[in-house]
């Protein structure tokens, strides 16, 4: 049986590193300090996962910078659609009040099924 390709995009912080790179190449550091919370080790995890699931590159660049960078594989194409509509929607409502319990869309939801 074939695995569900959504199975690639599963995980913690996987997102946050897709969305990073949706934006263009970035090197480790780079990932690091974009997204704080996630550990050295995690963030190395994921990449590698990434990889080899063929959706991220990682390209080393010539002396005098001798590092690598990462970016979106050609396989991450179909992604990047749904990746710009979650960045945009992230801009749109990063700042936006988080409503008070009890109200908004799933307590209607939760009273009209408990009709």
């Amino acid at each position: 049986m074939r695995k569900d390709p959504l199975e690639k995009i599963e995980g913690r912080w996987t997102l946050q590193i897709l969305l990073r790179l949706n934006a263009g190449e970035h090197r480790f550091s780079d990932l690091r300090a974009a997204i704080p919370r996630v550990s050295a080790n995690i963030l190395t995890d994921r990449l590698r996962a990434l990889e080899g699931a063929g959706l991220v590159e990682r390209r080393h660049l010539p002396p005098p910078y001798a590092s690598q960078i990462y970016m979106l594989a050609d396989l991450a194409a179909g992604l990047r659609p749904a990746l710009d509509a979650l960045s945009r929607w992230r801009a749109e409502t990063r700042d936006a009040p988080v409503p008070a319990q009890g109200t908004g869309r799933s307590s209607a939801l939760d009273r009209e099924q408990s009709r």
